[in-house]
């Protein structure tokens, strides 16, 4: 690459000079790319050993989400106190295990339904452990000028990711069969792990407000920890309007995995299509998150911010009146696009305004009502799509979404002035509640 263009990329991605950053790019592509072709397998996998039961893939799904309801705001207060390089690597061993177990039980054909919902849960478990540590340490390893570039890089990541794992996951599926498949996703892990290995970054106590205690004490105090971080939450208007927000969109725009296998059945596809469904989605959200990434007048973001959370509504319409697969796999871009686009700003913004010292917990807390919603609506969706058609399931919550977000944006003044002015309307931050 000629020194011009090396300019010119750092131009526009100033993060990529951090090596460190560089590193946690690599891992969050690999990682959640393994993510997704296990989300491929499972789905079809499930799909094919019940004959089609959109319950059995709900409850797979909610398996694989539930940790970060349980496991995530844990390793988030614990990665508030350690190295959180090291959490970051045991987590990413562990998905590496669970991944290996899970091809070589289908593999050699002894794999039953429980298994696969028993090992969603525990790769789940890794992920959500590794996420809010990876990205609390996002802070860690750049400047702060080039923070919202580095978060909206790492929701290229993973993104791009989305796209490399299913169409990656697609071909193993269809030449090698399901359990190439989680081979494929073993080894994305093992590789998103070398890279953790090469990070520099080492945890210093002293550069924060809170020191480490002994591993015992940690754990003994992560009950408070938690609960400390929710009263510094509750406190901030920014953070419930933006947490909010989110909770509503994960739960009505993002929780139709466990319908897709059926979707692509309903409109004469099979595991090819709902391939092509799932790297639709990859390829919509690595574009969006991309354009994202280049936004830098605040009041183009207050306009992305709106036109991507009402797109995700409208998403899901095309999606549930598609009747051909050219359209649902538009349908599955469009939702991709719009939906990568409004979470990346909303990390964003949260991770603008809150303090390092409550970061890992306010992410894991964060992730914890985004993922938790999708995994009780996928499951709840799973089991109302055997009796209701789930075109309805599509349609009605994506127009109920749009409505809460047009209201909000008009009557909540911090949703109103993002809108607005691609901000909050008061940069000052509450003062940090007492530990008890």
């Amino acid at each position: 690459m000629s020194s011009i263009a090396v300019q010119r990329l750092s131009a526009r991605f100033p993060a990529l000079q951090s090596y460190d950053f560089r590193r946690l790019f690599i891992n969050g592509f690999f990682s959640t790319g393994s993510r997704w072709a296990q989300v491929l397998a499972r789905g079809w996998l499930v799909h094919d050993l019940t004959g089609g039961s959109t319950a059995a893939v709900g409850w797979v799904t909610f398996a694989s989400f539930a940790p970060f309801v349980v496991v995530g705001p844990v390793v988030g207060a614990l990665a508030d106190r350690f190295d959180r390089r090291r959490v970051l690597i045991f987590a990413t061993l562990f998905g590496v295990l669970g991944a290996t177990t899970l091809a070589v039980m289908t593999i050699t054909d002894v794999v039953q339904v429980w298994h696969v919902g028993v090992l969603a849960f525990a790769t789940g478990s890794a992920q959500a452990a590794s996420v809010p540590s990876r990205q609390a340490l996002i802070a860690n390893v750049v400047p702060d000028d080039h923070l919202l570039n580095a978060i909206a890089l790492g929701g290229i990541s993973q993104h791009g990711s989305r796209v490399i794992g299913p169409l990656f996951g697609a071909a193993f599926l269809k030449q090698f069969g399901v359990g190439s498949v989680f081979v494929l996703s073993s080894v994305l892990l093992t590789l998103g792990l070398l890279d953790i290995y090469r990070l520099k970054y080492r945890f210093d106590p002293t550069t924060r407000t809170q020191t480490a205690p002994g591993l015992s004490a940690a754990i003994k105090r992560v009950g408070s920890d938690l609960a400390h971080a929710g009263r510094y939450v509750r406190q901030d208007r920014r953070l419930t309007t933006v947490i909010g927000l989110v909770a509503v969109h994960c739960s009505f725009t993002m929780a139709f995995d466990s319908m897709m296998p059926t979707m692509a059945e309903t409109v004469g596809g099979s595991a090819t299509l709902y391939s092509s469904i799932l790297v639709g989605l990859g390829t919509g959200a690595l574009i969006g998150t991309l354009g994202v990434s280049q936004l830098g007048d605040t009041s183009l973001r207050g306009t992305m911010f709106a036109l991507s959370g009402l797109g995700s509504g409208a998403a899901m319409l095309i999606l549930g009146t598609a009747t051909t697969p050219a359209v649902v796999v538009f349908g599955a871009g469009l939702a991709g696009l719009t939906q990568a686009s409004y979470m990346t700003m909303s990390a964003t913004l949260v991770q603008k305004v809150v303090v390092d010292d409550f970061r890992a917990r306010v992410m894991s807390l964060y992730i914890m009502i985004a993922a938790g919603h999708m995994a009780f609506m996928n499951l709840g969706f799973g089991r109302v799509a055997e009796v209701v058609d789930v075109r309805i399931l599509l349609i009605v919550p994506g127009i109920a979404w749009m409505v809460v977000f047009a209201a909000a944006g008009f009557t909540v003044a911090e949703a109103k002035s993002i809108v607005v002015k691609g901000n909050f309307t008061n940069s000052q931050p509450p003062a940090i509640p007492a530990e008890i």
